[in-house]
């Protein structure tokens, strides 16, 4: 099997975006450009936030950008994080009607504020995430630097 050239974590999460919009797109969502990034959310690293998606017109050219915590290094648990962010970009905000809907339709399951991969999930990211692999990313741990400033 050949290896992938992916070379940042940025680049692994638009290469599974691109394959991402395959599976929203037949499921009637379209994700639009977005910025993606690993990168502490706008709560900081000591949230439990893992994931956020800033809507487009927090951006100067209108782009969603989504975060996804340093924290964690499991490529499919970011997989996981990642699509539920995607669903933002698309534009559908808050974890109502409107979003358990798309969940339900690209395979996540649990509660929308904490989804994860289902089984349908799984079926088409495991093979997005073995094509793409390795993610060249290890997790981070909150470990002081011992400033003090």
């Amino acid at each position: 099997m050949k290896r992938n050239t992916i070379k940042t974590r940025e680049e692994w999460l638009q290469a599974f975006t691109k394959e991402a919009r395959k599976v929203f797109k037949e499921a009637g969502y379209t994700i639009p450009d977005v910025r993606v990034s690993v990168g502490f959310t706008s709560k900081g690293a000591k949230s439990n936030r893992i994931g956020e998606c800033w809507v487009p017109e927090a951006s100067d050219d209108a782009t969603p950008e989504i975060f996804i915590t340093p924290m964690i290094g499991d490529a499919e648990r970011i997989a996981d994080i990642h699509t539920h962010e995607l669903i933002h970009a698309c534009g559908i905000r808050g974890h109502k009607a409107d979003f358990v809907k798309c969940m339900k339709a690209v395979g996540l399951v649990g509660k929308p504020t904490a989804t994860e991969a289902g089984d349908e999930g799984r079926a088409w990211a495991l093979p997005v995430i073995e094509k793409l692999c390795p993610l060249p990313h290890a997790a981070l741990k909150a470990v002081s630097s011992g400033d003090t400033e």
